[in-house]
């Protein structure tokens, strides 16, 4: 019985303690583990590409919560899905872009909420308690009907132009190093990544390959290429953010 939490919540307030309260009251018996609570506030597509890199890792019949909702209080709808083996309840604002499949449901059942539905803080009031039915043996289907009208955005994906590949930065993790959304199949022999006025040319296995100071392509965990800055951070250094353009030229771009 494992529930993970992902947010844009923090941990400064007591946002993520209040929704375990809530599992554990219903599921006292469930795991829960917490991904990240550190996603950018309300950026959609970072909390997209994390639980994509995440979830796969989890056994079957995991329950996963995402919770990076801008729109609560509005008319979106909260939403659970059926998808890899896996359940996952989040808003339906394209945060499951990455995840789902066919099998989404509209959560209108009251008897799984809260008693008192707050306007402003649905991952205590709806999403937790949701789970922690699910995870205790409810049916998916009884969360609501089921729809095909579920928003799915399309992520970012590297793009050729010419003799170059178009990437994005999908997100800047603790270190400072900048995960993009090129793979390794996009950089050939001979390479240069620009990035911020930079240009990057060295690829390395792992950090003890590069030079202190020195900037670097390395394929990271979840299969992206990322750039770093060895014993530092790169994304300070190139005053880069989530969202910039990469260009990678290369001797014939690969899709």
């Amino acid at each position: 019985m494992i529930i993970t939490l992902t947010t844009d919540f923090g941990l400064a307030d007591p946002f993520v303690g209040i929704m375990k309260g809530v599992i554990l009251g219903i599921a006292p018996e469930a795991h829960i583990v917490d991904i990240t609570h550190s996603i950018t506030a309300f950026d959609i597509v970072e909390g997209a590409v994390l639980i994509d890199s995440a979830y796969r890792y989890f056994p079957a019949g995991t329950v996963h919560v995402v919770v990076v909702d801008p729109g609560v209080g509005s008319v979106r709808r909260p939403i659970a899905a059926a998808a890899h083996g896996q359940v996952f309840v989040a808003p339906d604002n394209g945060v499951l872009s990455a995840v789902l499949e066919s099998e989404v449901y509209h959560i209108q059942n009251r008897s799984l909420f809260l008693n008192s539905i707050s306007q402003t803080f649905h991952g205590r009031d709806i999403f937790s308690p949701v789970a922690a039915h699910l995870v205790k043996g409810a049916p998916i289907d009884s969360v609501g009907p089921r729809i095909l009208d579920f928003m799915k955005k399309t992520l970012p994906i590297p793009k050729p132009q010419g003799d170059k590949v178009l990437g994005t930065v999908l997100r800047i993790d603790k270190f400072g190093n900048i995960i993009t959304n090129l793979k390794r199949k996009h950089l050939v022999d001979a390479f240069t990544i620009r990035l911020s006025g930079r240009g990057i040319t060295r690829f390395c296995g792992n950090f003890s390959e590069a030079a202190p100071g020195e900037f670097f392509a390395f394929e990271g965990s979840t299969g992206f290429i990322e750039i770093a800055l060895n014993q530092g951070s790169a994304a300070t250094k190139l005053n880069v953010e989530r969202g910039a353009e990469i260009e990678v030229e290369v001797a014939s771009a690969n899709q």
